[in-house]
């Protein structure tokens, strides 16, 4: 049976032989040849928790018997969060969301990683302290006009926070949390059109200034590929050599907005991918690796608006106005709804079906090499 916490001294952790084992409170205090381990160690609801806290080295006892009471109050709390009684805790945003974010890692949920983001930088310092039950309309109307109130922050980065705490509601609900969304508020009217583009005389000057040595060296190779294909940002900066197909001119993406996909490459791409490979001698790994937690360049949205303002552009670009501009130059060129998702990775679960035979048809080949990037 464990013992009680004033069993568990200092004095006692002292005298203890390797492999032995004393218990408190909440903890249990297990020695080796390297010290004392530190566990949380209860039960709750007739199941047992047992985690381990750190090592003697970095922690004393007193902050170990502090660390397991407050991780068996944290765990008590996501019970009842659950709980089917009286007793069941309403919960606050930061809590929800700390499971939301687990849900979607363990499903593998769509833009994870920008949607940790949005809670993380903006959405949790506002509102993380509101119950969820709390988030009236009044509340997200301040809190939309606390973000335009930042500079740089514009109207679809507005919508983009929006519609992840949006996504967050519908998850609080499925779980159980709240019977209903507490709020309903419109986003922005963006000013999007499908043509929206970088116009032919903008790309030549970006090209241009890319190949002249002063940018980051990948950055020519980004605007090919993004041009070339319409690819999304993250998905030309996670390729990986292996998976280029040389002889059917394609990458395999296993991670993308729409599902994996193999995407055709133009023959311009694959020239410049063989240049950069002869060079380095690099046959694996990702294309635009880096010495990063990722492995791979992160974002290029910084260097893509410094290229921008060295070019002296009107407007200043972000790298998926690559993409739009690539989709407004095949509906120009009259290329049919199939062909052109074919290329950049829309889908419909009309046309999705038709995807297969259409990769590498004499079709799709024509749509890439139509595209010059010089081209004015």
């Amino acid at each position: 049976m464990p013992k009680t916490s004033n069993k568990l001294t200092a004095s006692i952790l002292k005298s203890m032989t390797i492999g032995q084992s004393v218990y408190g409170s909440n903890l249990r205090a297990t020695k080796n040849k390297y010290g004392t381990t530190f566990y949380a160690n209860f039960t709750l609801n007739g199941n047992r928790y047992q985690e381990k806290i750190a090592n003697s080295g970095k922690i004393n006892l007193s902050e170990a018997i502090q660390a397991a009471n407050l991780l068996r109050t944290q765990k008590e709390r996501d019970l009842n969060l659950y709980a089917k009684n009286q007793n069941r805790t309403e919960p606050f945003l930061n809590e929800v969301a700390s499971i939301y974010l687990k849900h979607l890692e363990i499903h593998q949920g769509k833009n994870l990683k920008k949607k940790e983001q949005h809670l993380r930088i903006h959405i949790l310092p506002y509102l993380g302290q509101y119950k969820i039950k709390d988030l009236h309309n009044n509340l997200i109307n301040e809190f939309r006009a606390h973000l335009l109130s930042k500079k740089g922050i514009s109207h679809s980065t507005v919508n983009r926070n929006l519609s992840t705490l949006n996504h967050l509601c519908k998850f609080a609900i499925e779980e159980g949390f709240i019977s209903s969304a507490p709020f309903k508020v419109k986003q922005y009217q963006e000013d999007y059109h499908g043509r929206d583009r970088i116009w032919p005389s903008e790309k030549m000057k970006l090209f241009e200034a890319a190949k002249n040595g002063q940018h980051h060296p990948m950055l020519y190779l980004f605007l090919l590929i993004g041009f070339g294909t319409g690819m999304r940002h993250m998905e030309i900066l996670t390729m990986k050599w292996e998976a280029i197909n040389w002889r059917n001119e394609t990458v395999f993406l296993p991670v993308a907005k729409s599902g994996k996909r193999h995407q055709p490459l133009p023959s311009l791409v694959i020239k410049e991918l063989q240049n950069i490979a002869k060079a380095t001698g690099k046959n694996d790994g990702y294309v635009f690796a880096a010495d990063t937690k990722t492995g791979h360049i992160n974002d290029f949205s910084r260097q893509f608006k410094q290229l921008c303002k060295s070019c002296g552009l009107e407007k200043i670009y972000t790298p998926h106005f690559m993409r739009h501009t690539k989709v407004t130059e095949l509906v120009e060129a009259g290329y049919p709804d199939n062909i052109i998702k074919e290329i950049t990775g829309h889908r419909t679960s009309v046309m999705i079906a038709h995807y297969s035979h259409l990769r590498g048809s004499s079709a799709v080949r024509s749509a890439l090499e139509a595209w010059n990037p010089l081209a004015t």
